[in-house]
This record gives C-alpha cells, sequence and structure tokens, in this order.
C-alpha cells in the first residue's frame, strides 16, 4: 500500500464554512420573521434575501460534498498503488503572479504524476488543446443539461510547470507527467490530450498506468525520492 501524506482536506474545511453561513443565516432569517409583527412586515424582506442565499449556499455545499466525496475516492484508489510510491494531496505552490493548486502528486521511481480527478457525470467533448469543454447530462426529471467547463487539461499542464519551477529551484530536475483522471462511473469522455494523459471509466487504468510508466532517463533514486517529498510537504494545504 502507498504512503499517503495529507496534514488535512481543504474541502472539508471549505463545507464547515459552508454549514456555518447557512446556520448563521438561518438564525437571522428566523429572527427577522419574528420581528415582522414589530416592523409591520419589512423584516420579512430580509427574510426572503436570506432564504435565497440559504438557498445558494445549499447549491454550493452539495457541490463541495460532491467533490469530497470524489476525492476520497480517488485518495482510496491511489493507496492502492505499491508501497514505494507516495502519495501527497492538497499541495498549493505560489509563484510570482500564478499558484497551482495541486489535487495528488504521486512520486516514485519510475516518475513524478500530477493527478487532477475531476468527478463529473454526463459526456465531456472537446477539441485537443481548446479553452473549453462541453458537458451534457440528464438531470433526474429527464431533462438534457449542457455546460462549458474549463479544459481540465490545461489546468494540469499549469499545474506541471509550477512544480517544475519549484523543483529546479531547488536544483531537482525531473520530467513530471502529468494525468487527468474522470472518476465518476458516469462519466463518458470524449476528447485527448497530446501531452497529458486522460483517463476514465476503469479505476484499474490509472494504478497501471502510473505502475507501467517508463521513460527513458526517468529514474528517481531513494534519495531524491525523499528531497521531493520532504519539499512537497512544506506546500501542503
Amino acid at each position: 500500500m502507498a504512503q499517503i501524506i495529507n496534514k488535512s482536506n481543504h474541502l472539508r474545511k471549505e463545507l464547515f464554512l459552508e454549514y456555518l453561513k447557512i446556520a448563521v443565516c438561518f438564525i437571522f432569517a428566523v429572527f427577522c420573521a419574528f420581528l415582522a409583527f414589530y416592523t409591520y412586515g419589512f423584516s420579512l424582506i430580509a427574510t426572503l434575501i436570506l432564504g435565497i442565499y440559504i438557498k445558494k449556499l445549499k447549491v454550493n455545499s452539495d457541490i463541495l460534498k460532491s467533490g469530497l466525496k470524489g476525492e476520497k475516492e480517488v485518495l482510496d484508489l491511489l493507496s492502492n498503488l505499491p508501497k514505494r510510491y507516495k502519495v501527497i494531496s492538497d499541495i498549493l505552490i505560489q509563484g510570482k503572479n500564478t499558484s497551482s493548486q495541486i489535487d495528488y502528486v504521486i512520486i516514485g521511481s519510475n516518475g513524478i504524476f500530477i493527478v487532477e480527478a475531476k468527478n463529473i457525470k454526463g459526456t465531456i467533448s472537446g477539441k485537443n488543446g481548446s479553452k473549453y469543454l462541453t458537458q451534457v447530462k440528464i438531470g433526474k426529471n429527464g431533462k438534457e443539461y449542457k455546460r462549458e467547463l474549463y479544459n481540465p487539461t490545461l489546468q494540469v499542464k499549469g499545474h506541471v510547470l509550477g512544480l517544475n519551477k519549484l523543483l529546479i529551484r531547488n536544483n531537482l530536475h525531473k520530467k513530471i507527467q502529468g494525468i487527468v483522471y474522470f472518476s465518476n462511473e458516469e462519466s463518458n469522455v470524449n476528447f485527448r490530450s497530446n501531452n497529458i494523459v486522460v483517463l476514465s471509466k476503469s479505476k484499474d487504468d490509472l494504478l497501471k498506468y502510473i505502475k507501467n510508466y517508463k521513460e527513458d532517463g526517468v529514474k528517481l533514486t531513494p534519495k531524491e525520492q525523499m528531497k521531493i517529498t520532504e519539499l512537497l510537504k512544506k506546500h501542503i494545504m
């Protein structure tokens, strides 16, 4: 079993804050409704506004819960890698004008891997290198929904660049392989990327790809692996 290195989960913190906001807004909404008799009903306007805001917060919390569930599933999956691998999650790398918030970095003797996990349902399609992809899914009412989402392969390219700069600053010139993994079993991915690997459907594919990865000149000694791991520990969120 791979070594999992993770201090905390930022999504869990964000979800707690959303729940806290909902609770505070609900208390104020009840208070405003109680004051309606004394304010000739004017405070009901505040109650209505708070109700709309609570509904928005509820949508945000549902999205965070889905993301948290997806991240846990992927972390559980990556833990099935052989014990020679180290999996570091929730990394934030700050640059001069940019920042990279990375889901997972896997370190092994055969390379360094960045994995961006997407727990997205439906059919995701687009052209190689396009800024946005199209997601089409069927709702609970049977209605088809379509929306654009930012191409995660471009996101991962930015992560690879950010991590590469960090390694170079620390005299570690190592190749990094980026991976986008669509973890939801109800996803159907119809696009590919030249430099970033796109995986979906079969959970075994992600583990097999990492374990079987071979690139000429890519070899990390135990000392290098330890140095990279200790470096990235400093950037855990």
